[in-house]
């Protein structure tokens, strides 16, 4: 137990207050100072100014103080040998609190002369109210160092509480919205299903048609002419504008009877082994017949290009929203970035594509989600580059790690606004917004790092953003 070193009798309260008895008891002019302390009373209010102080003698009051929200904090209680309204005794300021008597008791009643005059008059009396008052002092400067320490340790746990909340908060909100953001997606990959598997039947049937009217014509015999323009047309290559131009003239002036515009076209289109047998057999038939066997072998071969471009349409889209399979498997994750360009490829129409997709391992990865990522960043692409612009999109491997990189020519991200592209709700298309409002490259990020990656952005010194995306290589899905 530590010593104290001060002077024992001068923090005797007990001592002293047993003196100030006695001189009360021995003076007349302090018994008239004496004032009854009736529990329950009101003995000062806040904020007024106060003529007495008070020596409690015996009871208590407990000082208290209203705040600005009318609510009433309970500050400290004063016993025997405390001051009470010291300080507006002091200062002859209103009163800083309100005191209310909680256990009935005993006080000297004193006017601040009164107070002056005893310890200029009464030797006697100076003394033991000095020591009192210092007494006081010494308790309330306790008292506020005690309080302002158990402030401190207050404020620290408070600002820990906070720190925690605030990032519980984050957590909340950035699960809030990757829970949104996936419901979306899964009512989109419905829709996509649902759209996919509509398409495919009709696209399946055209396909279908296709091949019985092949096998109708492949009933014709070889020899016959039909069948053979009909071959020439079922192989028939698209002719460029300039060509199509020149072997136009070139129809005119070898069917000079010919005025049909349109005939001269498909004419124009034919190889030159098909216009050796229209001309070999145009005395068997009409000339507009035997250009028709050609068209028709020309149509059903567009009908079987168009309908296999639905056919891979469609897989890319079942295999884009991945509806029946989105969990972790061994992927390349190249078909999955050819998906997401084939699905977008409306908004790619404009756009100088060039695709570097090297030779990468297959990886663990949920490809329904990895896809949302390139989605998200090539969406971002073509919104920067607005309306004619080039996107580059690359893969390499290196030391156990893939990378796909996907730059675009277009402005740059802006450097105050870099620091914040994958933070949640943070978004420059609040304005004249495209696509997306603002969760795409967080939940982007949120997606990679789950899958043990990384997402970062630069801008390139020769002009437009890059974004490079790590994973991973793994094998234990």
């Amino acid at each position: 137990m530590s010593k104290s070193t001060g002077i024992p009798w001068l923090n005797d309260n007990a001592a002293i207050l047993n003196f100030i008895h006695k001189l009360v008891d021995e003076l007349d002019e302090l018994q008239d100072q004496l004032m009854a302390l009736n529990e329950g009373e009101l003995l000062f209010s806040q904020g007024e100014p106060l003529e007495f102080m008070y020596l409690i003698l015996e009871g208590n009051i407990q000082l208290t103080r209203t705040q600005p929200d009318d609510t009433e904090v309970a500050l400290i209680t004063l016993g025997p040998g405390s001051f009470a309204g010291l300080i507006a005794f002091t200062t002859g300021e209103p009163t800083l609190t309100s005191g209310r008597i909680t256990t009935k008791g005993l006080a000297l009643k004193m006017r601040p002369q009164q107070f002056e005059q005893y310890l200029n008059d009464h030797p006697r009396l100076k003394h033991p109210l000095q020591q009192l008052m210092l007494n006081n002092m010494i308790l309330r400067y306790k008292s506020n160092l005690r309080l302002q320490t158990k402030t401190h340790l207050l404020s620290k746990e408070l600002n820990k509480d906070r720190n925690n909340l605030k990032a519980a908060y984050k957590q909340l909100e950035e699960t809030h919205q990757m829970l949104v953001h996936q419901e979306k997606m899964a009512t989109l990959g419905e829709l996509v299903a649902g759209f996919a598997h509509e398409v495919n039947n009709p696209a399946s049937a055209l396909m279908r048609s296709a091949e019985n009217l092949v096998e109708i014509y492949t009933g014709f015999e070889d020899s016959d002419a039909a069948f053979k323009l009909f071959k020439f047309g079922l192989n028939s290559e698209p002719v460029d504008s300039s060509t199509l131009r020149k072997r136009m003239l070139d129809m005119e002036k070898k069917y000079p009877w010919i005025h049909e515009r349109a005939t001269i076209r498909k004419l124009a289109h034919m190889p030159d082994k098909a216009l050796a047998l229209i001309n070999e057999f145009k005395k068997k038939g009409t000339l507009p017949d035997l250009v028709n066997h050609f068209e028709a072998g020309k149509m059903i071969q567009n009908i079987r290009i168009a309908s296999r471009r639905i056919a891979n349409l469609v897989k890319s889209l079942k295999s884009y929203s991945r509806q029946d399979q989105n969990k972790e498997q061994l992927a390349d994750i190249r078909e999955g970035i050819n998906d997401t360009i084939l699905v977008l490829s409306n908004r790619l129409k404009f756009v100088d594509l060039t695709l570097q997709l090297n030779e990468i391992p297959k990886t663990c990865v949920f490809v329904g989600d990895l896809n949302q990522v390139w989605t998200n960043i090539i969406v971002n692409a073509c919104d920067a580059i607005e309306e004619r612009g080039a996107i580059s999109i690359s893969t390499s491997y290196d030391d156990n790690l893939i990378k796909v990189k996907i730059s675009d020519s277009g402005p740059g991200i802006p450097d105050e606004i870099m620091p914040h592209i994958f933070e949640p709700n943070f978004t420059t298309k609040n304005q004249g917004a495209k696509f997306g409002l603002g969760l795409g490259l967080a939940i982007s990020n949120e997606i990679i790092l789950q899958a043990g990656g990384s997402i970062t952005a630069e801008n390139r010194k020769q002009g437009g953003a890059e974004f490079t995306v790590t994973l991973p290589v793994r094998d234990d899905c």
